[in-house]
């Protein structure tokens, strides 16, 4: 169990590194979107500075998003995501968009 708890403690510090400004629905996504990837590698927000300094209230926003990720996939099954200030990546240009929620866009590869 506590390395469940571990996991979890694990994804939502990715999701507040990630998608904190986007509020609860972006940080769901982006949750979703680390589940249905299955790994945290490459995930570059769970090493943000401004995780440790972000009130409680997001901290519990974060977690309601995990609750809520387990009985919906809001991204349609997407692996990935970028925001979009950045011109699409790369590692894009071969998969497909699924959804935007706020300002980032997910993707899954192509069927």
């Amino acid at each position: 169990m506590a390395v469940a708890n571990y996991r979890k403690e694990r994804i939502v510090r990715a999701a507040i590194g990630e998608a904190a400004s986007e509020g609860e629905a972006g940080m769901l996504a982006v949750i979703c979107a680390i589940k249905n990837r299955g790994t945290l590698d490459g995930v570059y927000g769970i090493n943000a500075k401004h995780i440790d300094s972000e009130p409680q209230w997001v901290w519990r926003m974060a977690r309601r998003a995990f609750y809520k990720s387990l009985w919906q996939d809001v991204t349609k099954g997407a692996t990935h995501w970028e925001s979009t200030d950045f011109d699409v990546p790369y590692w894009a240009k071969d998969m497909v968009q699924t959804v935007q929620i706020g300002k980032h866009k997910f993707y899954k590869k192509g069927d």
